[in-house]
């Protein structure tokens, strides 16, 4: 299984999954799943397992991509940086937004 995209989200999810099912009392069942759908559950060690997995990956990749640090910073030593004023607005609306979200 290959996970990719927002890293931080996905850890964020399977912690909130992982919570929920420690919160089930022993004694006490799960309800059945009545749409007629097929279930998979994981053990705990499964899971455990299938985090550290996650875990590795996201300590393997690296916080800051040198590659693309390096050309933005050529393009603005070589006067070719163009900023794209509207892409700009649109980025902080959207952050203010996401904000009060």
């Amino acid at each position: 299984m290959k996970i990719s995209g927002d890293k931080p989200h996905v850890l964020r999810t399977y912690l909130n999954k992982t919570e929920e099912d420690e919160k089930v009392s022993p004694g006490k069942k799960k309800e059945k799943n009545t749409l007629g759908q097929d279930r998979v559950e994981l053990s705990k060690e499964a899971r455990e397992k299938q985090f550290a997995e996650i875990r590795r990956l996201a300590d393997e990749t690296p916080d800051v991509r040198e590659e693309k640090v390096a050309a933005l910073k050529r393009a603005v030593e070589d006067g070719t940086y163009r900023v794209k004023g509207k892409e700009v607005a649109k980025k902080m609306i959207k952050e203010g937004i996401d904000e009060f979200v």
